[in-house]
């Protein structure tokens, strides 16, 4: 009675060729897909800023109180704008609650318009925002544009809180 015992498992080698294989491949799909996760951020930011700058206004109108909007390079943040006899003299950064600094992730960039004409970040000046929006809940219009590589987001305010965003891959 010779019995031959035969083995039924797997090299180490052919164990490995398949590793070496599934890891090649995840490395291509991660490379193809590896923005789609930064475009799904822009289209986020642009959503959320959306809807915050609809609470502000909302907000500004239930308190009867100024909001401004100040971006930087990096994110923006919410202030209550302080006045004296009509003249804004501080504008105190919102720190906590739904209207408390956001940062923006790597690679986003922001460009303000107002009334058309282009608002550049003032770094040193950071209490004095870009936008406003007025206790009667209006804006100045404006177009705040997220942009990632090719693709935009547009977010268009008209003078009676409108909010309106658009997605634009033609850069």
């Amino acid at each position: 009675m010779n019995k031959h015992k035969t083995n039924t498992g797997f090299t180490l080698i052919e164990i490995m060729v398949v590793i070496t294989i599934i890891s090649i491949v995840l490395g291509f799909v991660t490379l193809s897909v590896g923005d789609g996760n930064l475009a799904q951020k822009l289209e986020q930011e642009s959503q959320r800023l959306a809807y915050l700058l609809k609470l502000a206004s909302q907000e500004s109108v239930m308190q009867s109180k100024e909001i401004g909007v100040h971006f930087g390079s990096d994110g923006y943040h919410f202030c209550e704008l302080q006045t004296e006899m009509g003249i804004c003299t501080k504008c105190e950064t919102i720190t906590d609650g739904v209207l408390k600094p956001r940062i923006l992730p790597t690679g986003i960039e922001t460009k303000i318009y107002l009334d058309g004409e282009p608002i550049f970040s003032n770094e040193t000046c950071q209490n004095m925002p870009q936008l406003m929006i007025l206790s009667s809940g209006e804006f100045i219009p404006f177009e705040i544009t997220f942009t990632y590589d090719k693709l935009s987001y547009h977010l268009i305010g008209n003078m009676i809180g409108e909010i309106t965003v658009l997605a634009d891959e033609s850069l």
